[in-house]
């Protein structure tokens, strides 16, 4: 069975920027129109809802200039931190290089659900503020993910967070579900400023503050009574556009596009694990991991989703394998509860206790609960 791919627009920019975000507070949702104070933002068309699948966005003949022409908020001589923050990113600028096209594939992926979106490429970058686009793992109530949620606001956005699966370091479901929210954000405030401090500092904040509308356009950070840490989340965001709109002017250079390392969205039939999409797909299973981190054992949930990110190319011999069924099912597994044993699984499943005991290489009859069993469903 043929998979559906949905393709992420190419590889954009990205900027080495230090991750600053608030712990503990982080946003509740939403979806995006609205302009900054000084620079109105295109209004968007209908918003898309966090399920919704967004459609391939065509590739841009040139990624930066697309960004650059998609950017809302003020630019690099706004204000002089923006520009200290800029040159701080860049002191090294070989180094600022080469984890620019590191990640860029990752930032076009993002850019490409922000045009969907009809947010302002700026916000294709607050990842980078927030985490360097790494898919941070979750400890305890902790914000997870490349864009950094906590728990409370995934129960508010619908991300699941289960033992095996963590819909906060989903790429996929979570990028989708941000720009839901930011999108929400901007139809109350109408202040793109506003939306990015909202993001750091909890919207629940922000409307105590400013309850709804723009702030003036002077100061450029809004003259709220807010940490330092949300003051310069929003300068570090600025600052990295900063760099993306003259990176001559910071001495580094942009990587150019490469189609090949483009993110692309694979539906799966059915669930597989990680493993085997890595075999299928001639990708290293570190990279499937990386990129795929939702799946917290490396096998996708019965319930779903049952979906991959991967580069172009792994893509395109992914979807070649599932057409000539050669990617493997993921074996039907079993969570050992409190109070079950061999025997009452075994039964559950029509199976013997032997056969159990061998598929799973148990040599005794001992179990503790949250135990994964691997079990073949007779029924």
């Amino acid at each position: 069975m043929r998979s559906r791919i949905r393709g992420s627009s190419t590889a954009v920019v990205l900027l080495m920027l230090a991750a600053c975000s608030t712990p503990g507070q982080r946003p509740n949702p939403a979806v995006p129109p609205a302009p900054v104070a000084t620079s109105p933002a295109s209004k968007p068309s209908a918003p898309a809802s966090a399920a919704e699948k967004p459609s391939p966005a065509p590739v841009p003949a040139n990624l930066w200039s697309r960004m650059r022409a998609r950017f809302a908020l003020p630019g690099c001589d706004a204000d002089p931190r923006i520009v200290f923050w800029a040159r701080r990113y860049t002191r090294n600028s070989a180094g600022f290089e080469r984890y620019l096209q590191e990640v860029t594939p990752t930032i076009a992926y993002v850019e490409g659900a922000a045009e969907h979106a009809h947010i302002p490429a700026e916000f294709s970058l607050l990842p980078w503020v927030e985490s360097r686009y790494r898919a941070s793992p979750a400890k305890g109530r902790r914000s997870a993910g490349m864009w950094q949620i906590v728990p409370i606001t995934a129960r508010h956005l619908h991300l699941p967070m289960e033992r095996d699966y963590d819909a906060r370091l989903d790429r996929i479901v979570s990028t989708r579900a941000v720009m839901h929210m930011l999108s929400g954000y901007a139809r109350r405030w109408h202040d793109w400023r506003l939306v990015d401090m909202a993001y750091n500092a909890g919207p629940n904040r922000i409307g105590r503050l400013h309850p709804s509308g723009p702030a003036p356009a002077q100061p450029l950070v809004p003259d709220l009574a807010v940490s330092h840490i949300t003051r310069d989340h929003l300068l570090k965001l600025l600052a990295i556009a900063c760099v993306i709109r003259e990176p001559q002017r910071f001495g580094v250079q942009l990587p150019a596009p490469d189609k090949e390392r483009r993110l692309v969205e694979i539906d799966l039939p059915f669930p597989a694990t990680l493993d085997a999409v890595a075999r299928a797909a001639h990708v290293p299973l570190r990279r499937i991991r990386r990129l795929n981190a939702a799946y917290l054992h490396g096998r996708m949930p019965g319930a779903g989703p049952w979906h991959v990110l991967l580069p172009a190319y792994g893509a395109a011999r992914l979807d070649e394998a599932l057409a000539q069924h050669q990617l493997p099912r993921q074996p039907a597994v079993h969570t050992v509860r409190p109070g079950e044993s061999l025997w009452s699984i075994a039964r559950h499943y029509g199976l013997d206790v032997r056969q159990l005991r061998r598929m799973n290489h148990l040599h005794g009859n001992l179990l503790h609960p949250g135990q994964v069993l691997r079990v073949q469903a007779s029924r």
